[in-house]
């Protein structure tokens, strides 16, 4: 007689699948009378089995007992559940119509056992069997991890693996051991990395903005926990040179000793050919604007060639006929005639300055002389000169002057300029009984606002950001319909922001447009030499921004956003001069471009990052291309497009709680003006 092996009143945490209630008592009946006091839980359905198995932390199960086939449902489908979650789960697979071919599948799924319903009798010793198994897997599985270590280090594996690899242990929290590529990568013998901690040959800062010391506490305590995420994390040279890596801490877990495995990818030479891919983007997106810029300017030409030939064809044309003696001097044509010249040669003279004024602004050449102004009769000014255009389209023109900004120190003829672009224009394009509004207004504490609102023929959303560009015009060619050369609303762009403001348009086809331009009360000059770095006078308490760019245009666009906000700037024109500067004295915050004559931006980054004055100073990368993914292993509190957005520039550095102070405001002077 065969002695049967009884449970001994064994607890059984059992989760069973099956629909029949019949069946699902007959199976607890058979493992009670076996010796099991049996905790079990039914389910009929997928959502009933992930709820079971959801909840297994709490209510662990020694085993799972599944029929093979349920309406909907199925052993086949508890298998794989059990499996893509991962859990080390026995599981007896039973079936009321039994057969070769669904216990090979069920087997070959991973099931321990397949039995038939009408052999109850077979529960128990089958269960027996699973939960002896799922034991021993487990001390298997547990002398294993601890036996992993002992010698593994020493094979040939370790020595000879293609990554860098560290034996570290987690209690002592010193290195044990290191491979040769390891040992190439630190520049250090193993004898001298050996009984280092991380921090050793480590920064003082990672890129999540901890210290090295809290990252080494907080992902080792991660690895004592049986987690191995991959995390970014800087090391050092022995040259202090860094090395970004991707790095994982496998923990072995060996015999009493908390040992792991340092996996490091280095990642110097990846961001190197993405530096390079980036850089060839950069470099065929220039030549594509290159092009673009050629093309414009020879559409440019053509149409400046026009218009400088028609006011000069008609100066010599009258003037030939009066010359000729063709008309009598004392008549009313001739008259007519001397008027006609008399414009033409105003036309001729307005465009002639409309290039060398762009020119000039090109090169910083053009002079500002700022002086207080009264902008209720500048303004005032400029609409008389255009009553007569307003009267003969019988459009109504008003002036609108707030008195808190009636008078600001500002250069009177430049903003003459961009008021009489903005009237000019807006008449040009508001068809005849239209009205054109001129309002000027505060914009914070220290700037004030000039617009122009017409009830014209309004621009499309597409061709807004064609506007304030040099050479393009909405309309060429031969649909063009209103004179002029394209210059006028750059020239403007180009004359506000050289004196620290900004401008911008809003419109609605159809319903018209308002063309704005914002401007500090108390003007800044952005027309410097580009030949050495500047260093703005500093205001009493202003924090100092380090600007690292090259390009001089780049430059007065930083001058001009952050000395209008307050703050004092200094600037780097080279990598080497940034270096230097960065370790002499400490900064608020930094702006650095990607792409500097002498050296990566990245390889930069790195540099500053090791200086430890500046170690939590705000880096902000302004780059072509805006991509996170571009700095990914530095500390960097954003990525910002060029060119650059004033406001959007303001705001990143006060979100990094970098603020500057408030230039005083002059006293309010009442005014108060309307031109009809």
């Amino acid at each position: 007689m065969v002695q049967r092996e009884t449970a001994a009143n064994s607890p059984l945490q059992l989760l069973v699948a099956e629909d029949s209630e019949d069946d699902f008592e007959i199976l607890l009946r058979e493992l009670r009378k076996g010796g099991y006091v049996v905790t079990a839980q039914r389910v009929k359905s997928p959502a009933e089995l992930d709820a079971a198995l959801d909840a297994s932390s709490e209510r662990p199960w020694d085993l799972v007992i599944s029929d093979w086939i349920m309406p909907g449902f199925g052993g086949l489908q508890v298998l794989e559940t059990v499996s893509s979650r991962g859990l080390d789960l026995a599981c007896i697979i039973v079936s009321g119509t039994p057969g070769e071919e669904p216990a090979v599948e069920a087997l070959r799924a991973g099931a321990l056992d397949f039995l038939s319903k009408d052999r109850p009798r077979r529960i128990v010793p089958a269960v027996q069997r699973a939960l002896r198994e799922a034991a021993d897997r487990r001390t298997r599985v547990r002398v294993e991890r601890e036996l992993r270590f002992s010698e593994e280090r020493y094979r040939t594996g370790f020595e000879l693996a293609p990554e860098p690899l560290l034996a570290y242990d987690l209690d002592r929290r010193v290195i044990l051991d290191a491979n040769a590529k390891a040992s190439e990568l630190f520049q250090r013998s193993r004898a001298e990395l050996r009984s280092l901690d991380l921090g050793a040959i480590s920064p003082p800062r990672q890129p999540d903005g901890r210290t090295s010391a809290d990252a080494l506490e907080h992902y080792t305590g991660r690895a004592r926990a049986g987690e191995s995420p991959l995390y970014p994390w800087i090391f050092q040279a022995h040259d202090g040179d860094p090395i970004p890596t991707d790095t994982r801490i496998i923990n072995l877990a060996t015999s009493g000793r908390n040992i792991a495995q340092i996996n490091i990818i280095d990642l110097r030479e990846r961001l190197r050919a993405e530096e390079m891919r980036r850089r060839s983007a950069e470099l065929e997106a220039q030549n594509r604007r290159i092009q673009e810029a050629s093309r414009l300017k020879s559409e440019f030409l053509a149409n400046m060639s026009h218009e400088l030939r028609t006011p000069l064809n008609a100066i010599i044309g009258f003037t030939e006929l009066l010359h000729d003696g063709q008309v009598d001097p004392g008549s009313p044509v001739h008259h007519e005639f001397l008027g006609d010249i008399l414009t033409s040669g105003r036309h001729l003279l307005q465009l002639i300055n409309d290039v060398l004024d762009l020119a000039k602004v090109e090169a910083g050449k053009l002079e500002f002389r700022p002086e207080p102004v009264e902008l209720s009769k500048l303004v005032g000014e400029v609409a008389a000169i255009l009553r007569t255009t307003a009267a003969q389209k019988q459009i109504r023109m008003t002036i609108d002057v707030d008195a808190r900004v009636d008078t600001v120190t500002i250069d009177p003829g430049r903003l003459k300029q961009v008021a009489y672009n903005y009237l000019s224009n807006a008449l040009k394009f508001t068809p005849i009984g239209g009205t054109v509004a001129l309002r000027v207004k505060p914009e914070g504490p220290d700037r004030f606002r000039l617009e122009v609102e017409d009830s014209g023929i309004g621009i499309r959303p597409e061709d807004l950001g064609r506007l304030f560009v040099e050479f393009q015009q909405l309309e060429a060619g031969a649909a063009k319909r209103h004179q002029g050369t394209g210059l006028g609303l750059a020239l403007t762009r180009r004359l506000v922001e050289a004196q620290g403001g900004s401008v911008g348009v809003r419109s609605t086809v159809g319903a018209g447009s308002t063309f704005h331009a914002s401007l500090p009360c108390h003007a800044i000059t952005i027309g410097r030499t580009p030949t050495a770095p500047v260093v703005a006078a500093p205001r009493d308490g202003a924090p100092t921004v380090l600007v690292v760019e090259d390009d001089v245009r780049d430059q007065a666009q930083f001058i001009a956003a952050l000395e209008s906000a307050g703050f004092v700037v200094e600037l780097a024109a080279t990598g080497q001069d940034a270096i230097a500067r960065w370790k002499a004295r400490r900064y608020a915050a930094a702006t650095i471009d990607l792409l500097l004559p002498d050296m990566s931006g990245l390889d930069l980054l790195g540099a500053l990052r090791g200086i430890e004055s500046n170690a939590a100073t705000p880096i902000i990368v302004v780059t072509v291309v805006p991509d996170p993914k571009v700095v990914a292993g530095f500390t960097v509190h954003d990525v910002l497009p060029k060119p650059v957005d004033h406001e959007g520039l303001i705001a990143s550095l006060a979100r990094a709680g970098v603020t500057a102070l408030p230039p005083p405001l002059d006293p309010p002077q009442p005014s108060l003006a309307e031109h009809p």
